[in-house]
């Protein structure tokens, strides 16, 4: 099996474990602690999402890239970077900490809308959940060193293990009558246990020297405009990713933000999937470009590209499936049917973005950020206008609608640029792949969740798995040209061979 295939299987693996865990302690935190209290934990969780991506100044992606191509080579180099990033991410987030101390009492006063909770309560709430998960962007800096030597089991250990540690313990420490209170210090303190962990393993990897921090001239212009790129690419690509439930925080109750966050995170895990592919693939992408080996490279691509176009529509259509029995289960009937049309809309846009995915990470490591830093520039004046036209016309499905809309955008703008300028193929052989991968996903699935929506779990898990069925069958043979090959190769190494996508 190939490093690459290792790096997803360690990916999918730590992504498996933690769905289960958290769909129950979700369950456990609504129904004890009520809308409020699960409102704002989804709403600390967006806004750090926010902050870390417009703080993150594309120093996580330069370091996957850098280490990947240079470490083997330009040991000292890369040990100068590394200082370089611990100086900028804690200092950033010691600028972050500050900045919500100060502006919380803002924040709830004049962003969320409470229900039962009062201010002061949750003023305090949200600076004890917001000073943990900040901590994500530190531990970022620690993720990427592991990416870039593609040793992703180290990540999924320490991240899977902080994550069930922090589901595990909520779950303990609501079934021993504890408060709100004790479950956001416990949710801030396995953050920082993440980040312990991290800085024990790096130190196994490289000298203790290069985790303190520093700063290297020569290593900030090295990779100055590539981070500069990234800047707005991170930092608007999570603005524009966070929009529907920012809209959600600000334009409805709280206690709705906690509702739709949920079956927004029910699809984000399905969507890290993606993530854990194309994740794995960067460093192996970067290597290979830096070896101007572009038929390899080529190769590469089209084995992940065929296993997360082909791959993942299963799972989110699972999920669609399994949404109203899922959220009946962890809310209640009313709320279910609420959040299912945003749900498969969330669906939907999410497989249109896991399309875009492996294009986007080939166009980092080829050196083309600029391409999705112009997208989500232009992003800015044509979709979220829309979004917020949507979400106080449609609600909770408008919202959700805003997510599709990015995606769309998207295919008419950067994937065209990222085929002719880093994949060197035509944009009209992909657009038609993926045109008949839509037409399989909708004659399939689409028609057996139409015919089968409103029956029972059982009914619903036999429809599906009947779909399925039709779905490799018929899979196999509209697109097997572009599939079978791709698949072949999976887990072997590239061969070098170029065919369209």
């Amino acid at each position: 099996m190939s490093r690459l295939s290792r790096n997803i299987l360690w990916n999918l693996a730590g992504q498996a474990v933690l769905l289960g865990l958290g769909l129950l302690a979700v369950r456990v935190v609504f129904r004890q602690l009520g809308a409020d209290a699960f409102g704002l934990i989804l709403f600390a969780q967006t806004a750090s999402f926010v902050l870390i991506g417009m703080l993150d100044l594309g120093i996580s992606s330069t370091i996957v890239r850098e280490v990947a191509a240079h470490l083997e080579t330009e040991r000292a180099y890369v040990l100068e970077l590394l200082r370089t990033g611990t100086s900028i991410y804690w200092g950033a987030y010691l600028l972050l900490a500050a900045t919500v101390v100060l502006a919380a009492p803002a924040l709830v006063t004049h962003w969320v809308h409470l229900g039962t909770m009062d201010a002061a309560s949750a003023t305090q709430l949200v600076r004890i959940l917001l000073l943990g998960a900040l901590l994500t962007l530190p531990r970022s800096l620690y993720a990427s060193l592991f990416r870039g030597r593609q040793a992703m089991g180290v990540n999924n250990v320490i991240e899977s293990g902080a994550l069930a540690i922090q589901q595990l313990g909520i779950i303990v420490i609501l079934a021993r009558g504890g408060g709100v209170f004790n479950v956001a210090v416990w949710f801030s303190g396995s953050y920082v246990l993440s980040v312990l962990a991290y800085l024990v393993m790096a130190s196994r990897v490289v000298p203790t020297s290069a985790l303190m921090p520093g700063y290297s001239a020569m290593a900030v212009r090295r990779n100055l405009r590539f981070s500069l790129h990234m800047v707005s690419t991170s930092s608007l690509g999570m603005l524009l990713g966070q929009t529907d439930k920012l809209l959600v925080s600000k334009l409805m109750p709280i206690g709705a933000l906690g509702t739709y966050g949920f079956a927004a995170t029910l699809v984000a895990a399905v969507a890290r999937v993606t993530s854990s592919i194309v994740l794995a693939a960067f460093p192996s992408f970067s290597d290979l470009f830096h070896r101007f080996d572009h038929a390899a490279l080529l190769a590469q691509y089209r084995k992940v590209h065929a296993l997360v176009t082909f791959g993942t529509a299963p799972l989110f259509a699972a999920l669609t499936f399994a949404g109203l029995p899922l959220l009946t289960y962890v809310f209640n009937a009313s709320t279910a049917r609420l959040l299912l049309a945003p749900l498969i809309v969330l669906c939907l846009g999410s497989y249109l973005n896991a399309t875009l995915s492996a294009p986007y990470i080939v166009s980092l490591a080829v050196g083309r950020p600029q391409i999705a830093a112009r997208q989500n520039f232009l992003a800015l004046f044509a979709v979220l206008p829309v979004a917020v036209a949507l979400t106080m016309w449609l609600g909770l499905v408008g919202a959700a609608g805003s997510w599709l809309v990015y995606q769309l955008f998207a295919y008419a703008y950067g994937l065209p640029r990222i085929c002719r300028e880093c994949l060197h193929l035509p944009v009209r052989s992909w657009y038609l792949h993926i045109l008949k991968l839509l037409g399989l996903i909708a004659g399939t699935y689409g028609i057996s969740f139409a015919l089968a929506h409103d029956a029972s779990a059982g009914m619903l898990a036999v429809a599906y798995a009947a779909a399925s069925i039709a779905y490799v069958a018929v899979g196999l043979k509209v697109v097997g040209a572009d599939l079978r090959p791709a698949l072949g190769e999976f887990v072997g190494e590239p061969t070098g061979r170029v065919e369209a996508a």
